[in-house]
């Protein structure tokens, strides 16, 4: 019994350590999001200011202290704030877990890779891994605006809130559909590179005894 909850945590740390990955490393990489997607042009903005605001927007949704969002150069109306309020949650959510299932994690670890008993449940890692493109490939082949409603539909029951007006939250124009879409394959690749690792590391153990 001991033994499956600590799988269970594995799984949920390897999903959330890569969504809590992909929001740090889309912060880090975001100067090059402006470059690449031309946002300059856009919004008529230096780099620097774009990314200023981006700061304090991710400051906002990743931090628990910070408890008001107040972008200088982008005003938010009530539905803007209150979908960025749920992304928050979301965002801590998500973090919460990678802290709650590390112990379960490090346990399975000890427990059942180093001892050579990994190779038990490699058949889960190998599906978990192909979660994903399943899924990637069904956005594929409806395409990346449908599947993002879709994804939001599924994550927002019920809200609306997430469709932004331009005119009420301009904070949109920095945030095109092309930045999420790399955010997304930034996950994949992520979660994807953790779920192999795993996989490896079964496999190593099985030769290894």
């Amino acid at each position: 019994m001991k033994t499956k909850f600590s799988l269970i945590a594995s799984l949920f740390f390897l999903l959330s350590t890569a969504v809590v990955a992909t929001i740090y490393l889309a912060w880090l990489l975001y100067p090059l999001e402006v470059k690449w997607l031309g946002l300059e042009q856009v919004v008529y903005m230096k780099s620097a200011d774009i990314g200023y605001n981006f700061t304090i927007l991710l400051r906002y949704l990743t931090l628990p202290w910070e408890q008001v969002l107040a972008m200088p150069n982008f005003p938010s109306s009530a539905d803007g704030l209150h979908h960025f309020k749920q992304v928050k949650w979301l965002f801590h959510l998500a973090q919460a877990i990678v802290l709650i299932s590390l112990p379960g994690f490090l346990s399975f670890y000890k427990q059942v890779m180093k001892k050579g008993y990994g190779k038990l449940y490699r058949p889960i890692f190998v599906v978990a891994a192909l979660v994903p493109v399943v899924i990637g490939m069904v956005g594929f082949m409806i395409g990346f605006d449908q599947f993002f409603t879709l994804f939001h539909q599924i994550l927002f029951v019920g809200d609306s809130t997430w469709l932004f007006n331009p005119n009420t939250d301009p904070v949109i124009y920095i945030l095109p559909a092309e930045f999420f879409l790399h955010c997304f394959l930034l996950f994949f690749v992520l979660y994807e590179g953790f779920c192999l690792s795993m996989i490896l590391a079964c496999k190593s153990k099985r030769k290894a005894r």
